[in-house]
């Protein structure tokens, strides 16, 4: 009897021990999967690109390993060597993807827990083939913190500088805007590279670099590059970049715009053969231009109401933004014209501007017949009149070319680039129109 009490008595201390190790083992996994949800609670649901997840846990010196599961087979699992797991998504998946997360925390005796999270892939952004605009768009639906996969290229005009230039980092932070995107501004942070020391509101830049969400601010990362300058602004970066202008300064480069007279502000003057008004652009009333002692053929006769086109310095004279005094009226319809050329004549030696370019000019020289074996002509045109600044059609060809003659007035398409010195639209360029001069 007594050996039977004895052995009653060793059974249930065994129980009681049992069912202590069993309650710490369930409060052990209870604070590991309390831990893993803390750990991600906090994380993006967009997840756009791999990620890391923790592979283990310790809990008081214990490890637990973390196996991770989710509910698309489009979602992988790689298993590295520092006890972590990547998440391997579809960056290229064609539609959004929702999917729940899901981590299943184990302990020696082989219960489990788990935990679970919920995430979306967005469709995949197929960039290759998209304008500058279009990349814009894309990069203000990045949420907080997330990043475009692989770098972008943009090009736009410098409307502030937040950071100027820093000697000892060798970097400035700008902001740009991209064509007529006045409320999607981009922010170049930390921008390095050749020529970033005299970067000024105004200036036409090319960056490239990766685009990031930080903290609601649309971005290049640190360490983004200049790696080009002189491509074309628009006519509504410009404006922006000119009411940027701190009273007395002027914008860097000669530029063309257009719009409609609201204003004549000083009458034309026989004496000094000029006129001073003011121009609205875009229909842009909170904009307007004022153009001061105004030049030209036809500047004589101009009226409210009129639409021009000017060509000159923009500068803030004590708060109004003006064209600077000897500015030029060039033919309504060429200030995109200028503005290209204008892009072009920046071109260091041996560069070319992005992609093809068309401008309408009347031809001044043909430095090389045309050729009926090559079926092709070579002549210099002037843009709106513009003599200082001439443009080589090389190897011209097209309906039309072998008629060709100085002073017909002719569009061509093509690729700009700087020949030794020469701007030119390079060999392959096309004749779009010809209008026969007198």
């Amino acid at each position: 009897m007594k050996k039977l009490i004895a052995l009653l008595t060793l059974l249930a201390l065994c129980c009681t021990a049992a069912i202590g190790l069993a309650e710490t083992a369930d409060a052990d996994l209870a604070a590991a999967r309390s831990y893993l949800r803390m750990m991600y609670k906090s994380s993006p649901e967009t997840t756009m690109v791999d990620y890391e997840v923790v592979g283990v846990l310790n809990i008081g010196g214990v490890e637990y390993p973390v196996t991770w599961t989710a509910d698309s087979d489009t979602i992988k699992f790689i298993v590295n060597d520092n006890k972590t797991v990547t998440v391997d998504v579809d960056e290229k998946n064609p539609q959004e993807l929702f999917y729940v997360l899901t981590g299943t925390i184990t302990n020696a005796a082989g219960e489990s827990v788990s935990v679970s999270f919920n995430h979306r892939v967005p469709a995949a952004m197929i960039l290759e083939g998209l304008s500058y605009e279009e990349i814009v768009a894309l990069a203000y639906t990045l949420e907080d913190g997330l990043a475009m996969e692989d770098p972008q290229r943009l090009c736009g005009t410098i409307i502030r500088i937040p950071t100027a230039y820093s000697e000892q980092y060798g970097n400035i932070t700008v902001d740009i805007q991209i064509g007529d995107l006045a409320d999607m501004p981009i922010q170049c942070y930390r921008l390095c590279g050749e020529g970033v020391a005299d970067l000024k509101v105004g200036d036409v830049i090319t960056v490239e670099g990766t685009i990031k969400n930080y903290k609601g601010t649309i971005e290049f990362d640190k360490n983004c590059q200049l790696i080009g300058m002189g491509n074309i602004p628009s006519q509504a970066a410009l404006l922006d970049a000119a009411y940027a202008l701190e009273a007395g300064a002027a914008m860097p480069n000669r530029t063309a715009l257009q719009g409609e007279i609201i204003a004549i502000d000083t009458a034309w003057s026989e004496q000094y053969g000029n006129i001073t008004v003011t121009i609205v652009c875009d229909g842009k009333t909170e904009q307007p231009i004022m153009c001061y002692r105004l030049k030209g053929e036809g500047a004589a006769t101009l009226a409210v109401g009129d639409k021009i086109a000017v060509y000159g310095t923009i500068k803030n004279y004590k708060g109004t933004i003006e064209f600077d005094s000897g500015c030029i009226l060039i033919p309504f319809g060429t200030a995109a014209d200028v503005r290209t050329l204008l892009a072009a004549y920046t071109l260091d030696e041996g560069l070319a501007m992005d992609g093809e370019s068309t401008l309408t000019g009347v031809i001044i020289g043909i430095p090389t017949a045309y050729s009926p074996d090559y079926k092709n002509i070579t002549v210099d045109m002037v843009i709106a009149g513009i003599a200082d600044m001439p443009v080589q059609c090389y190897r011209l060809s097209g309906e039309g070319a072998a008629e060709l003659a100085i002073g017909d007035t002719i569009t061509v398409t093509g690729n700009i680039k700087n020949y030794k010195g020469t701007i030119e639209f390079d060999k392959g360029c096309t004749l779009d129109l010809v209008v026969k001069g007198e």
